[in-house]
Order: structure tokens, then C-alpha cells, then sequence
């Protein structure tokens, strides 16, 4: 059985599973972007409902590799985009991540807020003025929203100014994933690590065994030519973790990763699945989720940038 499930999916106390789904236009798939799923049913389950529903034509990204293999055995293929990040809760966190946490907690403290209409007006609101406020949004990777679906823990100064925010979803019986995490623009160092320490305690105390930090896109975490495509697609893993270089400019997986890694995690592959991953169901995934748009974004603010400073050398 498997208790997981993908990680744009959460768990709810919904009696049916119920599926968000958006058609690809080039591969003719149906995403299936999100879901609720009941907290007594397994993946399998899941999946039984799932294909009854759409069929056979349908894409899920965030496979870890238990939920990957299953879909291979009934004729889907998977491609690797990214590793997440799987914290043990039993295991105490890195001094060197204590020690900036500390740090962060000069300037204030860190509190779970209740999810009623003020605090969830309150967290779309910072979001809007937070690090990433500016820039077009990724869409249907994550639970962008708090509501009573998630949890949302947020680092507070003594005169109620927010500093960062991040919020968490239910994956299975023993187990949370991070879905929003946001960072005010001037959040001194150790905000954010201070938040997540304190969500790792919080957990732990309530008897969770594991906190999932999420996916880093186009990162192999070491895995060599012989594991990084069990399922025949080096090829395009090679490409597409290509690409993600190509991508740095506007979206620094390199620094997400490194914060992430801070806490010692154990980093795990990610995949997408389809019974066909072709490029066209590669390129719709890449527009639909708004990469491109935050591609096309940087890439114009970089272009603006050089001219404005080739402008003030030659005048």
C-alpha cells in the first residue's frame, strides 16, 4: 500500500477524493494539478477512482518513486524534474541550522495563526509585498492558498510586523509537506530557517514523523548515468535538467536547494507521469506553470537592466 501521495495533492477530511485537473493544449492531457484526497485511502485507491473518472490520458507530476513505479507497472512512463527534500522528525536539527535560527529570533517570534478570514486575507496580502510579490506566480505546482486545508505558521515582530510565512499540508497519517513559503523583502538572515525549526518542533511534538520541504526543480542530487533514469528517459532527463541551468537567471533553484539542504535532509527524486511523456507534454507543463512567464519576465528585466547600464556609460 501507499500511503503517499503526489506533491500538489493534500490530504482533507473531504469522504471522496475530489481532483482538479487542466487540459495540456499541445499533448491533449488532462494535468491533474491538485487533489483532496481522504485520509484513510491509500494511493492505489486513489489512483482506482482517478482512471475511472479521466481514463487512461492523464499527466501527474510530484511522483515520488513508490507512486512513479506503480504508474510504470500500468503502462505509464516517468521522467525526473527535481529531488525533494524529506526531513526525519526524530532526528534532532543541524546545530548550524539552530544556530541561524537563533539569529533570526532577535527580531521576533514564530506562532501558527488560526485560519479565519482576517489571517487568510492577511497571508494573500503578503504575499503580494513578500521577496516574489512582483513576478508573475507559478501556478498548480503547490497549494498556494491557506485555508482550512493547510496549516500556516508565521514569523512575527513585537509590533505584529510579518517577516515570513510558510504552510504546510497534510500527506499522509504521519507526515506534512510544505506548500507556501514566504519571505518579506527586508526579512533579516535566520527569519526563515527560525520558522522552519520552530514548524519541525511543533510537528515533532504532535508526533509527525517526517516533513517533506518540497521539490527543487532540475536538481539531480548526485544521482550518477546508471540511476538517473530507470525508466528509460535519459534523454530527456539530460535535456530537461539542461534547461533548468538554462533558467538560473530567473529562478535560483541553486539558493532554494542550499536553504533547503541546510536541515540535513534525505533528497529523493521526483517525477512526472503520463502514459506518454512527449516533448509537447513537457512544453504544456512548462507553460501552464507558469515557468515560462517567469522566464520571459527575468529575461526582460535583465534585458532593461543592461541597456539602462550601457545608457549610463556612453552618457
Amino acid at each position: 500500500m501507499i500511503e503517499t501521495i503526489p506533491l500538489s495533492w493534500l490530504r482533507s477530511d473531504t469522504p471522496n477524493p475530489r481532483f482538479k485537473s487542466v487540459r495540456l493544449p499541445l499533448s491533449g492531457l488532462r494535468w491533474i494539478h491538485s487533489a483532496e484526497i481522504p485520509g484513510g485511502l491509500t494511493f492505489e485507491e486513489a489512483y482506482a477512482e482517478l482512471a475511472e473518472r479521466f481514463g487512461d490520458g492523464i499527466l501527474i507530476r510530484g511522483c515520488r518513486a513508490e507512486i512513479a513505479g506503480f504508474l510504470v507497472n500500468r503502462g505509464f512512463g516517468a521522467v525526473r524534474t527535481g529531488a525533494e527534500a524529506l526531513v526525519d522528525l526524530d532526528c534532532d536539527v543541524p546545530s548550524a541550522a539552530k544556530e541561524i535560527s537563533r539569529r533570526g529570533l532577535r527580531w521576533g517570534s514564530v506562532e501558527e495563526i488560526p485560519c479565519t478570514e482576517e489571517f487568510t486575507g492577511r497571508v494573500s496580502r503578503f504575499w503580494s509585498i513578500s521577496s516574489h510579490g512582483s513576478k508573475p506566480r507559478l501556478r498548480y505546482l503547490f497549494h498556494s492558498a491557506f485555508d482550512p486545508r493547510t496549516r500556516c505558521f508565521v514569523f512575527r515582530t513585537p509590533d505584529d510586523r510579518w517577516l515570513g510565512a510558510v504552510t504546510v499540508s497534510m500527506t499522509s497519517a504521519s507526515g506534512a509537506h510544505t506548500e507556501m513559503m514566504l519571505r518579506a523583502e527586508d526579512a533579516p538572515t535566520g527569519v526563515m530557517d527560525a520558522l522552519f525549526v520552530e514548524i519541525m518542533d511543533a510537528l515533532r511534538g504532535e508526533g509527525m514523523k517526517e516533513l517533506s520541504l518540497g521539490e527543487v526543480p532540475f536538481v539531480d542530487c548526485g544521482y550518477d548515468e546508471n540511476t538517473a533514469s530507470p525508466y528509460g528517459q535519459y534523454i530527456k532527463e539530460k535535456l530537461l535538467f539542461g534547461m533548468g541551468s538554462l533558467l538560473k537567471y530567473a529562478y535560483n533553484f541553486g539558493s532554494l536547494y542550499r536553504f533547503k539542504n541546510k536541515f540535513r535532509p534525505r533528497w529523493e527524486p521526483v517525477y512526472i507521469c503520463a502514459p506518454k511523456i512527449s516533448w509537447t507534454a513537457l512544453a504544456d507543463i512548462f507553460v501552464e506553470s507558469g515557468f515560462y512567464a517567469v522566464s520571459g519576465a527575468a529575461l526582460i528585466s535583465s534585458v532593461r537592466s543592461r541597456a539602462h547600464s550601457l545608457l549610463r556609460h556612453c552618457f
